[in-house]
C-alpha cells in the first residue's frame, strides 16, 4: 500500500513539474483562449470512444447487455488506470460476477483477449511514429515494444497451451491473495474458447478508439491554433502510453504526459500551446474517464457489494 501511494505521489509530482515547466500562468492563459467548438467536438468524440470500448468487450461476451456492461467496463478501466502496468484489469471480471453471476473463469479469457487486442493495436499505431524518432527514443521504443510483444506471447500461451497455462495458474496459486483459485476454475477457464469471429470484431473495434485518441489530441491542439496530423498524433499517444505503462507508474500517469511532450517536440510541435493541448486532451480522455469511472463505482455500489473487492 505504501509503495502504491509513493508511485501515485511520484506521478502527481511529474504532472506538477510539467505544469511549472510550461509556466502555470502562461499555460492557463493559453487554455483560456481555446476554441470551444473544437473542444466540444473532442468531448463528443471522447464519449463515442468510451462507448466503443464497452462495445469491444461486449462482442466477446454472451448474455450481457451493453447497458449492464457500461458501468462495469468504465469502472474496470479506471481502476486499471491507477495501478502500475494497468494490472488491475481482471477486477472487472470479478465485478461482472457480482452483478450478473457469471463465473470469473468464463469472463477472464475475454479480459485477457481485450488486453491482447489493445497491446497489438497500440504497437501498430506506435510503429507509425517510431520511424521519425532517432537515437535514445528509438531504442526506448524498441525496448518497450519488445517487452509488450513478450507479454502478448505470454497471454497467448496461457490461452492456448493448456499444459503451460495450468502450470502458470498452479504457480500463482502459491500467493496468498490468489490461493483460492480452484482446479475447477482452471477447468472452466479452458472449457470454451472465444470464437474467432468475435475476436476479429473485437480487434476491428479496438482500432477505432485508439485512433480517436489521436483525433482528440488533434482537436485539442487545433483548439489552441496548432496544426498536425491525426494519424501521427495517434502514434504519439500510443507510443507515449506504451512507454508510460512500461514505467510502472500507476497507469503510466505522469510518465505518459512527459513522453508525449517530448514526442510532439520531435514532430515539430514545441510550444506552450503543444503542452496545453496535451493537458487538454488528457483531461478529456484520462481524467474525464476517471470521473465517469467514479460515477460508475457509485452506481455499482448501490447494485452490488463492492466492499470486499481488493485492488
Amino acid at each position: 500500500m505504501a509503495k502504491r501511494l509513493l508511485l501515485i505521489c511520484l506521478s502527481i509530482a511529474i504532472l506538477i513539474g510539467i505544469i511549472f515547466y510550461a509556466d502555470p500562468v502562461l499555460l492557463f492563459s493559453t487554455l483560456s483562449k481555446s476554441d470551444l467548438r473544437y473542444v466540444a467536438l473532442a468531448f463528443v468524440i471522447t464519449n463515442i470512444s468510451m462507448s466503443i470500448r464497452v462495445l469491444k468487450w461486449r462482442v466477446l461476451l454472451k448474455g450481457v447487455s451493453f447497458s449492464e456492461l457500461f458501468p462495469v467496463q468504465l469502472f474496470g478501466i479506471t481502476v486499471s488506470n491507477f495501478t502500475p502496468g494497468k494490472v488491475a484489469e481482471p477486477t472487472k471480471a470479478v465485478i461482472l460476477k457480482l452483478r450478473k453471476g457469471i463465473a470469473v473463469s468464463k469472463t477472464l479469457p475475454t479480459v485477457i483477449w481485450e488486453r491482447i487486442m489493445d497491446l497489438i493495436v497500440i504497437i501498430m499505431f506506435s510503429l507509425i511514429v517510431i520511424p521519425i524518432l532517432g537515437g535514445y527514443f528509438f531504442l526506448l521504443s524498441f525496448a518497450s515494444i519488445s517487452v509488450f510483444l513478450a507479454l502478448i506471447a505470454f497471454f497467448l500461451i496461457i490461452l492456448y497451451r493448456r499444459s503451460l497455462g495450468i502450470k502458470v495458474f498452479n504457480f500463482i496459486r502459491r500467493f496468498p491473495i490468489l490461493k483460492r483459485i480452484s482446479k475447477n476454475f482452471i477447468e472452466t477457464f479452458y472449457k470454451k474458447r472465444v470464437e474467432k469471429k468475435r475476436l476479429l470484431a473485437c480487434f476491428l473495434l479496438t482500432i477505432i478508439p485508439w485512433f480517436l485518441e489521436g483525433l482528440i489530441l488533434y482537436l485539442a491542439l487545433l483548439a489552441l491554433g496548432v496544426q498536425s496530423e491525426p494519424l501521427i498524433l495517434a502514434g504519439v499517444v500510443a507510443l507515449s502510453i506504451l512507454i508510460g505503462i512500461a514505467s510502472s507508474l500507476p497507469g503510466g500517469l505522469g510518465s505518459t504526459e512527459a513522453v508525449m511532450i517530448i514526442l510532439i517536440g520531435l514532430i515539430g510541435i514545441d510550444s506552450t500551446a503543444g503542452i496545453a493541448g496535451i493537458m487538454l486532451a488528457r483531461g478529456l480522455t484520462f481524467w474525464y474517464g476517471a470521473f465517469i469511472g467514479a460515477l460508475s463505482f457509485v452506481y455499482l455500489s448501490r447494485k452490488i457489494n463492492l466492499s470486499g473487492i481488493k485492488i
